[in-house]
């Protein structure tokens, strides 16, 4: 099962890396553990080998729908097609680049980075979500928009991010992990 709160790792199996994947696209907009627990019961509960093999067999049995909706993932029709193209992709998870994972329809830039960052070392990228924006906010940045940007505004924020990594001697994985960490804890505190 995907743990959200130790995301990084850059010795993932080949179905280790699908079920990241995975995650990656159902998690967007959603609880980080609630997804983590569904995509664990949407694997558990249909035969394969890898998780795309899984899915590749329910959809040759036009099940694979159901399955998403039985697992409780949210945003049905959106998955099913991702899931879908990713399966039958052929991509090479290990050195895909982001524009791969971004001809699959339900993956933008940040769930492109989010894959990347917490897959390879080193990499200098940077997903600008909601904590992250809200924390380059916080420090003073201008025009950070409260949601994620698209285009080259997605672009030249990212490099302001790297930048602000690069200055505070940040690996910009455990950065990025670090902030979402702090938002994370803070918005569970406020409804405990």
């Amino acid at each position: 099962m995907i743990d959200p709160w130790n995301i990084t790792n850059c010795n993932r199996s080949a179905q280790e890396l699908e079920e990241l994947l995975l995650f990656c696209v159902a998690v967007a907009g959603k609880t980080a553990g609630m997804i983590a627990e569904g995509l664990d019961d949407f694997l558990a509960s249909h035969p394969g080998e890898s998780p795309f093999d899984k899915i590749r067999r329910l959809v040759r049995r036009n099940e694979l729908l159901e399955a998403i909706k039985a697992s409780r993932l949210g945003k049905h029709s959106r998955l099913n097609r991702a899931f879908t193209e990713l399966a039958a992709a052929n991509i090479d998870l290990a050195r895909c680049t982001c524009d791969e994972l971004e001809a699959i329809h339900g993956i933008g830039p940040k769930t492109s980075r989010f894959f990347i960052l917490h897959t390879r070392p080193d990499q200098k990228v940077a997903v600008l979500d909601t904590h992250i924006l809200r924390y380059m906010k916080e420090l003073g940045y201008e025009n950070v928009p409260a949601s994620t940007p698209t285009g080259n505004r997605y672009r030249e924020i990212e490099q302001d991010f790297i930048a602000l990594a690069d200055r505070e001697g940040r690996d910009i994985a455990e950065f990025d992990l670090w902030i979402w960490r702090q938002y994370a804890r803070t918005a569970a505190a406020q409804t405990s």
